[in-house]
């Protein structure tokens, strides 16, 4: 959930509405996150891992190559949708970017909603394809 604490934390520090509700934040963890988790922990084990040397006691069980993959894969995905959250405030709210110029705008809530789906449904999509992505084959 890196990626999406760095996007709110984005939004929050640059001016931008939120793109995010809470009803949203609900639905990645509840509908998004669960399936693939369980599809991923079902997965059958390598037939060979009993055959494996343990690790070593002082060997931490993640790894700083692990850390650096999440972190970037994190910090990747945050950079693809808030430049699509970007386009679609551009696209949906006549040009603004900030909240304080978004909140001028005649029916701007129905307008920021438009744009945070956007963002919303994107995040979904690549989230369900980073998944697929880290499946093992």
């Amino acid at each position: 959930h890196i990626a999406e604490v760095m996007q709110i934390f984005f939004c929050i520090v640059c001016g931008i509405p939120v793109m995010r509700t809470p009803l949203q934040i609900l639905f990645l963890i509840l509908v998004t996150d669960l399936p693939p988790s369980i599809a991923l922990g079902m997965e059958p084990g390598e037939s060979t891992i009993l055959k494996e040397r343990p690790r070593p006691r002082d060997e931490p069980v993640v790894l700083g190559w692990m850390w650096l993959s999440m972190v970037l894969n994190g910090a990747v995905l945050s950079a693809v949708i808030i430049a699509v959250y970007f386009v679609s405030l551009i696209h949906y709210c006549d040009g603004q970017i900030l909240q304080t110029e978004i909140a001028q705008i005649e029916d701007y809530n129905s307008k920021l909603m438009d744009a945070r789906t956007v963002a919303f449904i994107s995040l979904v999509w690549s989230e369900n394809i980073r998944s697929y992505t880290s499946r093992s084959f």
